[in-house]
Formats: structure tokens, C-alpha cells, sequence
């Protein structure tokens, strides 16, 4: 199943009409939620390819996926894609709306990984280094991985800076074996 055209027209569509009324932000972070609903539920893609399953029932289960009380761009949006029955393609348009979203506000994701906790005041610092250098907005996830022993690794979109004790011991004993 090819669902990139379908995908984009509709995550474009989302995308424009959100800014149009001025809840694109809300949206974004709505997508981004049902995105993680269908990684942790596998069983939300079943339910809404089923055809047993009732629309307004398929609207309901989408709603409560996207966090309930939605906004009117969105709400509008699913409703025109279960009327379409095109629920199958929900979570690749949610996917794309996020990509297409990053995309026009020059917004990068990113991973930070420590191997110790870090206190919010060093997340900014640190966030806003690396939006002074990329000249873009930056959105970073946080994760804790104590096999790095310390320093950080960073991955943005895909650039990866590796700045471990971990990535520097396994430096030297690349360079040793040479």
C-alpha cells in the first residue's frame, strides 16, 4: 500500500488549515501524541481498519487518542478522513503532518542522551547552544544511558555528535589498532 500521496494531501491540507485558524501549535502537539498512541498500541491500527467498527465509534477512539477536546482544524480534519474512510492512513498522516510542520517552522528534532540526569537549567543552556549554532528552532528529547559513562551524544535529524567517554575510548582503541 502506497500511502505517501494520500498521506501528504491530507497532512498538508491539516497543515495549512491549522495555520488558517490559528491552532497549528495545538495541532502539532496532538499529532505527535496519536503518533506515540500508535507506537504504544499497536491494537488502535486494528481497531480502525476494522469495518465492524461504526464510524462515530472511529471518531470517539480517535478523539480519545489525540487527548480529547480538540482543535476545530483537527476535529474537522479526522472527521473528513473517517467520512472518507481513510482511517488506515491516520497514523502515516499524523507522521507526515509532523514532517511537514518541522519542516516549515525550521524546527529540528533531536535526541540528548547523558548518562546522568540533567537539571532543566543545563537542558536550556545547552538547547540554546545548539540553536545559536543550527540557526533553527530545536525540539529535544532527554534520555538517560549510563553505559556513556559521561559527556553526551547528541543526534539531531541526522547529525550525530558523540561526545561520550564511551565514543572516545572506542576512538582510541580504533586508533590503536590502525
Amino acid at each position: 500500500m502506497n500511502s505517501g500521496p494520500v498521506s501528504t494531501r491530507y497532512a498538508t491540507a491539516l497543515l495549512d488549515y491549522s495555520i488558517e485558524k490559528g491552532d497549528q501549535d495545538e495541532v502539532y502537539m496532538r499529532m505527535k501524541l496519536l503518533v506515540g498512541v500508535f507506537l504504544d498500541m499497536p491494537e488502535l491500527r486494528n481497531a480502525l481498519q476494522d469495518r465492524s467498527i461504526q464510524q462515530t465509534e472511529k471518531m470517539k477512539i480517535i478523539r480519545i487518542a489525540c487527548g480529547d477536546d480538540l482543535p476545530s482544524s483537527l476535529e474537522e480534519m479526522i472527521a473528513l478522513i473517517v467520512k472518507n474512510e481513510r482511517e488506515e492512513y491516520l497514523q502515516f498522516i499524523a507522521q507526515r503532518f509532523i514532517e511537514l510542520y518541522r519542516g516549515r517552522f525550521r524546527l529540528q528534532a533531536g535526541k540528548l542522551i547523558t548518562a546522568i540526569p540533567i537539571g532543566e537549567d543545563a537542558k536550556e543552556k545547552f538547547i540554546e547552544r545548539i540553536r545559536h549554532i543550527t540557526g533553527s528552532e530545536i525540539e529535544i528529547e532527554t534520555t538517560v544511558d549510563p553505559g556513556i559513562i559521561g559527556g553526551f551524544i547528541l543526534n539531531l535529524d541526522d547529525f550525530r555528535w558523540d561526545a561520550s567517554v564511551t565514543g572516545e575510548l572506542n576512538r582510541v582503541k580504533q586508533a590503536l589498532i590502525q
